[in-house]
């Protein structure tokens, strides 16, 4: 069995269920890696400066919200851990509705409930009075660090969760143009033939009867070309690279060029910046590297 991806309770009133949560889907999308064609080895993505094409450090990165085109304020991780929601344990479920009474669009993802230890009895109770009442409870999940609306209703032999999107996230028919104003009005007769084109091709839904034929079609032909060209064995990777000396006037100079990037983060504050590095480096005066003879006018001597 997989592991959990939470753990905690599901609260209301007085009882108190120990609960885990299990995904309900797993994706089987055909996934493919980045090879590179010489020689097979996968390809790594670095983070790189976009002003001077260093590779960059994790700890040297920050995190910045656009607030106008091409000017950030940056924050630091310490920053932003003071608004992440209170982690709690417990969904304490607040409200019952009829689950028809949520537009399917709200859905987000969809969890399996199974009770935790010595849980069984008080589970069974709660799904048992959430079947007979024909309800849903809706309440707040709180899972990696971000807070979620989420509604908690009887399925099969157990109970499944669903976390929801908010009202505000959805997108409003009333923004396409579209459906913003009056169609011409549909042909009785056309809409009497559709209406016998759909109650002749009317079923019971089975999940089952509807499979994957591109992802079944796409393994075919991967597993027909592996037997026709082979496969290529991953070559062992290379060690890393050995550390050289940095020159003491060149770390100078990349400090000075990084001088607002490395106080912003260690200090902590917002501030606005100009996304543009090249003012930067036009402000930061150039050192003359040490040992370099001045330069003197006149004639050689003979």
């Amino acid at each position: 069995m997989s592991r959990p991806v939470w753990t905690g309770a599901l609260g209301f009133g007085h009882m108190h269920v120990p609960v885990r949560l299990y995904g309900a889907v797993s994706p089987r999308q055909v996934q493919f890696h980045l090879l590179h064609d010489a020689d097979g080895a996968r390809i790594q993505q670095k983070r790189v400066c976009s002003a001077d094409g260093e590779e960059v450090p994790f700890e040297h990165v920050v995190k910045g919200y656009e607030v106008r085109p091409g000017r950030y304020v940056e924050v630091t991780r310490g920053e932003l851990e003071a608004f992440d929601p209170q982690a709690s344990r417990t969904v304490d479920l607040e409200d019952f509705i009829e689950l028809s009474e949520i537009d399917p669009i709200l859905f987000d993802t969809t969890y399996h409930v199974m009770p935790g230890e010595k849980a069984l009895r008080p589970f069974a109770t709660l799904a048992m009075a959430l079947r007979a009442s024909g309800r849903a409870g809706i309440g707040r999940l709180v899972m990696h660090l971000k807070g979620h609306l989420c509604v908690v209703w009887p399925h099969g032999r157990g109970l499944v969760l669903s976390t929801l999107h908010y009202a505000d996230e959805l997108i409003s028919q009333d923004s396409f143009p579209e459906l913003s104003m009056p169609g011409p009005r549909p042909v009785e007769t056309e809409v009497e033939a559709v209406l016998r084109a759909v109650e002749a091709r009317t079923v019971d839904f089975e999940p089952q009867r509807y499979q994957d034929t591109h992802r079944e079609r796409l393994l075919g032909f991967l597993e027909r070309r592996a037997q026709k060209h082979g496969v290529r064995e991953l070559p062992p990777e290379a060690p890393p690279p050995v550390e050289q000396e940095v020159p003491r006037a060149s770390r100078a100079g990349r400090a000075a060029v990084r001088g607002e990037v490395s106080e912003l983060s260690t200090g902590g504050s917002l501030r606005l910046r100009p996304q543009a590095a090249r003012e930067v480096r036009e402000r930061t005066p150039r050192k003359k590297p040490v040992g370099t003879p001045a330069r003197t006018r006149g004639k050689k001597k003979a």
